[in-house]
């Protein structure tokens, strides 16, 4: 069982992350069927669950 809110991605992180998948998609190497897998599985590898929180803006 994974317990949710145990582990936080800092705001660089993020904005690495963020960063890398808007350049891939930018340059037509990441096709759009594509994009919802490939970011579930960044929030996995990087959380260790799939839930993702929303904190707001």
């Amino acid at each position: 069982m994974e317990d949710e809110g145990t582990c936080a991605v800092t705001a660089l992180d993020f904005q690495v992350i963020r960063s890398a998948f808007r350049k891939l998609v930018a340059q037509g190497l990441l096709p759009e069927d594509g994009r919802i897998s490939l970011v579930e599985r960044l929030v996995k590898d990087l959380t260790g669950t799939t839930t993702v929180a929303d904190r707001g803006q």
